[in-house]
């Protein structure tokens, strides 16, 4: 399976490859929690878009949920 987040930077590519390599959440709540905070947050925030964009692929989603994803990205 394949996602695509769009927008990010280097550095926030970088880590979306890090959580990527990971197995399971625990994996990747574990790298989260051993990140500096300045890359801790961002991880947190790329988390919740790749669990966004792979429930986007499986359901239909409603306008909570957009808003949801338009909170984080902002």
């Amino acid at each position: 399976m394949g996602i695509t987040l769009e927008g990010l930077n280097k550095q926030q590519y970088q880590i979306a490859d890090l959580l990527w390599q990971c197995d399971t959440q625990e994996q990747m709540q574990h790298l989260i929690e051993h990140m500096p905070p300045e890359y801790a947050r961002d991880a947190r925030v790329i988390h919740q878009l790749m669990i966004a964009a792979v429930m986007d692929q499986y359901t239909e989603v409603s306008e909570d949920v957009q808003d949801l994803i338009s909170r984080i990205c902002s």
